[in-house]
């Protein structure tokens, strides 16, 4: 893992490498880019994305209307999975926001929260690093694809 890589890590356990803001940056993804613009209303260059810990977060990430930011500063943490609340309501009622094409971005967010706690942040980057590409060629994917645009592969 590179030494940032921690950036990626979301609040409350969200993988920031698969999220379409910062791997369409990084691929040069223009379309996509567009389409979160429009989508989103945000320029492009707001779209752009470098992780929830570093200088260049999209405004809704900042903006945590789900509150994570601003209960993570109160309680004195990090990241949620330090919390001595955790888990917490915040955090399963938040399981059940944000699906695309039948895929929940935070379904597992609790498990991947403990997976860090249990066998810390580097262990857990790696994992989301091989999850989040395809198993035939290796591609990083966003996190809502269903088959890879470039070897066709479905993902499961």
């Amino acid at each position: 893992m590179e030494k940032d890589d921690w950036k990626l890590v979301g609040i409350c356990g969200i993988y920031c490498g698969t999220c379409p803001s910062y791997l369409a940056s990084r691929e040069n993804d223009v379309a996509e880019l567009e389409r979160r613009s429009k989508e989103l209303g945000y320029t492009i260059e707001e779209l752009r994305c470098d992780g929830c810990f570093s200088d260049k977060v999209m405004p809704a990430c900042v903006e945590c209307r789900h509150g994570f930011r601003k209960c993570a500063s109160e309680h004195g943490v990090t990241w949620c999975f330090e919390c001595s609340d955790f888990p917490c309501q915040r955090l399963e009622d938040f399981k059940h926001v944000h699906i695309v094409d039948g895929i929940s971005h935070h379904e597992h967010l609790i498990e991947e929260l403990q997976y860090i706690k249990d066998n810390g942040m580097d262990a857990w980057l790696e994992k989301m690093d091989r999850e989040g590409r395809c198993p035939r060629c290796g591609k990083r994917l966003y996190w809502s694809i269903r088959d890879c645009p470039d070897c066709h592969t479905h993902i499961k």
